[in-house]
């Protein structure tokens, strides 16, 4: 029975059911307030009635025995000698009489049939009784005999009248006892229908409650459905469909749902189709190409075999977009895919990793035939390419890694032929075969580059000094300021270790803040201690030549401490000048209109022209150490020397030799015309410290 209700309700619609539920439960509300209001009717109506029967009981009873006892006084006035008084009274005792029989035939209209009319059958026959004595003594009166009618009053009449009197109080009480139980046959009765009302309420709540929760059921039931079937949908379970067991709106609302997962599903799996494939060539994309790698890797462990995956980059892809547009750059990238397919089709796993990266994982029987195998694919794919009129040439850098010497994945070993094609840019090789020692230093790097920040933060850097002396007084008229770092793990690290990296990652601006800083610092220490003066050289990077605030920062950081910007000197190398983005000179004339003096360090290494030279706001040439070794014995280098020291004293600058060791070096310097020495020869570099205690030592003059 529950299974046929169960699929009419759900063949109804939702709000259908909410309104029959509430139409039921509005029904039994109305009836149970009906059964109420006719049973409230009735019980009112009996006490009504019983309220009414006993008030007339009452006020025929009251009627009886006031006219009963209205006769009996009148009886006596009958019994006086005074035949006025005696006629007067019979008026008076026969209208008594007569509302005492309307009070008779009233009390018998009230009293039904049955024990209690009995009662008033006896009433009657005690009336009966007393109006026959007081006849006869009526009539004794009437002819005179007053002693008999007296006796007669006192005896016969006065006890029919105490009967009769009893009979009615006999009777009022017996009724007043039946009203009594009437009135608690009603008690019970409406306690009995309280009882009632109350199990009706009961059970129509229950009832309501039932049918609350089956309407409720009807419908959380496929909403949990619903929002069970919608979570499997979102985590990807497409295939999951809701069960439709109704016509209803949630029936509605989960085909819906499950007509929505097939849609998803359909276009999920085709967005994956797509994911996997590069739309432009066709080959498979990184996701794909690795699993496709991991694969025939798990094949060769079987057949205990090698591999190499080869990591090819298209060069010059970025010239080619922007000189001729992306459609040539497309052409090249269609071209190269083209030459990848047709050479590892259906031996290896390849695939376009973006951008202009190629990759490709084929089986070798040994690990040296790797590079053959790079050597071959480069000059396959390598070639001319005709666009629109133009001859585009394609070249390509590879980057190489072993299988499972590299790496045990496809993932890590593609990481590592990455690697390796980022070395063979960066050296401008074809191929490059990837280095673990590589890969530590870089490691190391980053390692580093973290540790530099807080280097900086907890004062782990260190300033050393290497003096400079003039060769024409050899007096020593300045320093050049040197970083070291002492790491607290790895020691004292020399700046080789870190300031490339710091240079290439941009932190190398945060290394000359501090060393600029530690410069002005020292020249304000040794001035407020009153030791001649001296000027510290700092070197800057091609970063710090294109910060258009350096000058200002500088100038403020001098005016700080009070330092004239005379004892300052900034050296930056004349690669450095070669290599910047933006036109250094504004920069190097701003510093020079603070009165900074400046330097080109490692002069000669840059291939700068001497036109750009002379428009350099510097005061100083450092002749790169490159040219000072070894000078003395080789002719063309003396030569060479001499006319870049010719070139300086030609520009009005100051010329000084890096790097000098040894004596015959020094001769040729000095012969050459060179103003200031650096190097070995005169002292390694040093602490402040030490510098001062190397000042003082014997021979050796500062600068006035």
């Amino acid at each position: 029975m529950k299974r046929p209700l169960g699929r009419l309700a759900r063949r109804l619609r939702i709000r259908t059911r909410l309104g029959l539920a509430f139409g039921v439960l509005l029904l039994l509300l109305l009836a149970l307030a009906a059964l109420s209001v006719m049973r409230l009717t009735s019980l009112s109506e009996a006490l009504n009635q019983i309220v009414d029967e006993q008030s007339a009981i009452h006020d025929s009873v009251t009627e009886i025995t006031r006219n009963a006892e209205t006769v009996a006084r009148k009886l006596l006035v009958v019994m006086s000698p005074d035949d006025e008084a005696r006629i007067a009274a019979y008026p008076e005792i026969n209208n008594a009489n007569a509302r005492l029989d309307d009070a008779m035939q009233r009390l018998g209209l009230v009293l039904p049939p049955g024990p209690r009319a009995e009662r008033l059958v006896e009433v009657k026959q005690r009336l009966s009784e007393y109006r026959a004595s007081y006849v006869q003594v009526r009539n004794l009166i009437e002819s005179d005999d007053f002693q008999a009618a007296r006796a007669m009053l006192g005896g016969d009449t006065e006890a029919s009248l105490s009967l009769f009197v009893s009979a009615i109080h006999q009777l009022a009480a017996s009724e007043e006892r039946t009203g009594t139980a009437k009135a608690r046959a009603l008690r019970d009765e409406i306690d009995a229908d309280r009882t009632g009302v109350l199990a009706l309420c009961i059970g129509a709540l229950v009832a309501g409650a039932g049918l609350a929760v089956g309407v409720t059921r009807s419908i959380v039931r496929p909403l949990k459905r619903a929002e069970d079937g919608a979570e499997l949908i979102a985590r990807g379970q497409y295939g999951h469909r809701i069960q439709v067991d109704s016509a209803d709106e949630l029936g509605r609302m989960a085909a819906a749902m499950n007509t929505m997962a097939t849609a998803v599903g359909e276009r999920e799996a085709e967005l994956r189709r797509l994911a996997d494939v590069d739309l432009l060539t066709g080959l498979p994309q990184r996701a794909r190409f690795i699993a496709d790698g991991d694969r025939l890797l798990a094949n060769l462990v079987e057949r205990h075999q090698m591999a190499v995956l080869i990591c090819i980059d298209v060069d010059r892809l970025k010239a080619v977009n922007g000189v001729l547009g992306f459609d040539a750059g497309d052409a090249l990238l269609k071209g190269a895919a083209e030459k990848l397919s047709k050479l590892f089709k259906g031996v290896a796993a390849y695939g376009r990793l973006g951008g202009g990266t190629f990759a490709a994982l084929a089986p070798v029987h040994r690990p040296e035939l790797g590079a053959a195998m790079a050597a071959q694919l480069r000059e396959e794919v390598e070639h001319k390419l005709s666009w629109q009129g133009q001859s585009l040439d394609l070249s390509v850098s590879l980057g190489v890694a072993h299988w499972p010497e590299h790496a045990d994945t496809t993932e890590t070993l593609l990481r590592r032929a990455e690697q390796a094609m980022f070395e063979a840019k960066r050296l401008r090789q074809a191929v490059s075969i990837y280095n673990p020692g590589a890969e530590a230093a870089r490691a190391l790097h980053l390692s580093l580059l973290s540790d530099l920040h807080t280097a900086i933060q907890h004062d782990q850097l260190r300033q050393f000094l290497q003096p400079k002396r003039e060769l024409a007084t050899g007096r020593i008229l300045g320093a050049e300021a040197l970083v070291r770092w002492q790491h607290p793990q790895r020691g004292w690290l020399p700046p080789a270790d870190f300031i490339p990296f710091a240079e290439r990652s941009g932190r190398i601006r945060q290394v000359t803040d501090w060393m600029l800083t530690r410069a002005v610092r020292t020249l304000a220490e040794r001035a407020a201690a009153g030791l001649p003066p001296l000027y510290i050289a700092v070197n800057i990077s091609t970063l710090d030549i294109q910060d258009q605030t350096l000058p200002a920062r500088l100038a403020a950081l001098l005016a700080q401490y009070h330092v004239d910007p005379a004892q300052l000197q900034l050296e930056v190398t004349e690669t450095g000048l070669m290599a910047s983005g933006t036109d250094p000179i504004a920069v190097l004339q701003a510093l020079k209109r603070w009165g900074v003096r400046l330097a080109i360090d490692d002069f000669g290494t840059g291939q700068s022209s001497l036109a750009y030279l002379q428009h350099l706001p510097v005061d100083e040439l450092k002749i790169d150490r490159s040219f000072v070794q070894d000078v003395n014995t080789d002719p063309r280098r003396q030569a060479l020397l001499t006319s870049i020291v010719g070139v300086g004293h030609g520009l009005g600058l100051t010329v000084t030799a890096e790097g000098v060791e040894n004596e015959a070096e020094l001769a040729v310097i000095q012969a050459a015309g060179c103003d200031l020495i650096q190097g070995y020869l005169l002292a390694r570099p040093m602490d402040l410290q030490a510098l001062e205690i190397w000042l003082r030592g014997p021979g050796l003059k500062s600068a006035p």
